[in-house]
């Protein structure tokens, strides 16, 4: 392996360890609940579930699991409680969102778009459903960089397969064919 992306593997643990380097500016996850599967977003901000309880009260256990595990990088408009009104509900989302926090497989992040803080640059990340991008140098080479494993490692328990696998570096034929 290159020593060059050793050392980002490296950096990539480090800056895992620090999460609120990174600001989620939208996400939209699969949300596998106990009854039915709902589709939760974020963007400007903003949350949205497609669950009866959103839609009736604007709060639910699915919004308040994902702002509770993924807190360190969402903005404080997005940390924010949805309209708390003192209803029969309010106790059983509070109770299901604690117990879905512990239980994030029932998470699948389906698309993303952040901004990570680097120790030089900020860089936009993206996770599409045909994988990763990310607007660094390393990126470009390697398919991979510090920033994007660094993601991988914090949210990889929501994470479908080709989002948690590794980089593909791409081999120049003319490497190939010096190596034959």
């Amino acid at each position: 392996m290159h020593s060059d992306l050793i050392g980002k593997i490296e950096k990539a643990r480090r800056y895992a360890e620090e999460p609120e380097r990174i600001a989620l500016d939208e996400i939209m996850v699969r949300f596998h609940g106990g009854n039915n599967d709902h589709s939760v977003r974020l963007g400007h901000g903003r949350w949205a579930c497609d669950c009866e309880v959103f839609h009736l009260r604007g709060v639910c256990a699915h919004v308040m699991t994902l702002q509770k595990a993924l807190a360190p990088m969402l903005s404080a408009e997005a940390r924010e409680p949805g309209p708390i009104i003192i209803h029969s509900e309010l106790i059983s989302m509070i109770e299901k969102s604690r117990r879905y926090v512990h239980e994030l497989d029932r998470i699948e992040i389906q698309a993303l778009r952040a901004r990570f803080h680097g120790n030089n640059n900020d860089h936009a990340l993206a996770l599409t459903r045909t994988g990763w991008s990310c607007d660094c140098s390393t990126f470009r080479v390697w398919n991979t960089c510090a920033h994007v494993m660094a993601l991988q490692r914090i949210l990889a328990p929501m994470l479908p397969a080709i989002a948690r696998e590794p980089g593909k570096v791409a081999v120049e034929e003319h490497f190939v064919s010096a190596l034959s």
